[in-house]
């Protein structure tokens, strides 16, 4: 017990029944009143003056554990306040929702109110960023009006940055960048050292970072974040940065490390991990094997996996699985089924509404015929994508770069090559919707050439 200080992480042990009440008796015994000379003696003379004997010292641990008993007390009525809370600004409309905190004078407050909003920013942002950047400035606006609050730059810089990953997940990259400029500059101007803060917001810029394609500075930050989570004993949190470092090795096209450093995260998931933290993890390890083309290895683990997607019936999650069965056939050269498993993933993409994942199986599509000499199957492929695709959700330089690919079709002059080149640009353009698109300049093309033109091949 030797130098073992009052805590909160003590306080919310005992109170959670991970360590009994002695344990904080014993913690007031021999700090306060055996090694602290000030509390020992303030404590001896409280003793005298009130003329208690023997029992004098076990009278004083049973007042600090009383005082335990109404931290707990005034912690649950906090949480329970909060929940109630946050049910009802659920069933409020965003801009109502932030009227009716901002007009409150006592209501509405606290950190755990707080807390409650920031996660359910973050169950927001696959699919809802808006959603999410929602939550996530609601809980700082919680966090500025509760006065006193003694974690408020730790709620204050978690908070922006996870305003800053929303901007992030939605393709707002230079907003994301501020934002992530104002959470640092608290994290530094106001000190916060709580790992689980730090870690968070490094592990969020690493992600920004990765879709900036500024690979060595995500590298540096998420193996920071890993390393951050892994000793505050956070092993969700240190896998889920790992499988994100796992993916920028898979685009820098160091598969080896990417399957390494992904199996490395699996390792830290037990049977009380989040199951989507799971099945990330399980896929990107499938599609890692998949380009480093180890088509048997990725087969076996799909089939391994088969009860986890099950559990995750929502189309975007399917899609990506028959996708990749599609590379799986395409890469065991069964062109028939990869054929029928890619026009599956693409109608159901074009239904979803989700078009710049359909132009991207689109495009397997198309190398599928090109590598068979099917030319018209290709023209006919070239035909449907562009009109569906500007119904939806694809940005204009992707919609040009579509064009190119179809008047390429329409003159017999589209290869295997080109097309894997409109692929990667996609790819690489997903977030980062300024990017320009041209053709690189080959011998006998007549087309134009780019200095910002992507490498062949297409990564995830």
């Amino acid at each position: 017990m030797d130098d073992v200080h009052i805590s909160r992480t003590i306080l919310r042990a005992v109170e959670q029944g991970e360590l009994p009440k002695s344990f904080l008796e014993e913690v007031v015994n021999e700090h306060l009143l055996g090694r602290c000379p000030h509390c020992r003696a303030e404590a001896e003379a409280y003793q005298a003056e009130r003329g208690y004997g023997a029992s004098g010292i076990r009278r004083l641990l049973l007042f600090a554990t009383t005082l335990l008993d109404r931290f707990v007390s005034s912690t649950d009525r906090e949480l329970q306040r909060a929940q109630q809370d946050l049910q009802e600004l659920l069933l409020l409309s965003p801009n109502e929702r932030e009227g009716r905190v901002e007009r409150a004078r006592d209501r509405f407050r606290g950190s755990s109110l707080v807390k409650l909003l920031l996660a359910e920013g973050h169950r927001c942002i696959p699919g809802q960023p808006d959603a999410a950047f929602h939550f996530s400035d609601l809980a700082r606006k919680v966090a500025n009006r509760s006065p006193g609050l003694p974690e408020y730059f730790e709620m204050h810089a978690l908070a922006t940055a996870l305003m800053a990953n929303a901007r992030r997940a939605a393709g707002q990259l230079a907003e994301a960048d501020e934002l992530f400029i104002l959470s640092r500059h608290v994290i530094v101007e106001h000190g916060v050292t709580e790992p689980a803060v730090v870690a968070r917001v490094d592990d969020l810029l690493g992600s920004l970072r990765k879709d900036q394609r500024r690979f060595p500075e995500a590298e540096r930050l998420l193996k920071r974040a890993a390393a951050q989570f892994g000793l505050i004993q956070a092993l969700d949190d240190a896998a889920r940065a790992l499988i994100n470092l796992g993916q920028i090795h898979q685009l820098s096209g160091s598969l080896d490390r990417a399957i390494e450093t992904t199996q490395s995260a699996l390792a830290l998931l037990g049977p009380q991990s989040e199951p989507r933290l799971h099945l990330c993890a399980r896929f990107n390890l499938a599609q890692q094997l998949v380009h480093a083309e180890r088509y048997d290895e990725a087969s076996a683990r799909l089939e391994e996996d088969a009860e986890l997607y099950v559990c995750f019936p929502e189309p975007w999650t399917q899609l990506r699985l028959v996708w990749l069965r599609g590379d799986i056939a395409a890469g065991w050269k069964d062109l028939e089924t990869a054929e029928c498993l890619y026009l599956t993933a693409r109608d159901g993409f074009i239904a979803q509404g989700i078009g710049y994942d359909a132009a991207m199986v689109s495009l397997d599509l198309a190398v599928l015929y090109l590598r068979q000499g099917r030319t018209s199957r290709v023209r006919r492929i070239a035909e449907e994508m562009l009109p569906v695709f500007q119904a939806q959700d694809v940005h204009r330089e992707a919609l040009i770069a579509l064009a190119l690919f179809q008047e390429a079709a329409r003159q017999d002059q589209l290869t295997v090559e080109k097309a894997l080149e409109v692929s990667g640009y996609l790819h690489e353009a997903r977030n980062e919707p300024g990017r320009r698109f041209r053709w690189k300049r080959r011998s006998g093309d007549d087309f134009l050439s780019s200095s910002r033109a992507v490498g062949e091949g297409r990564p995830e």
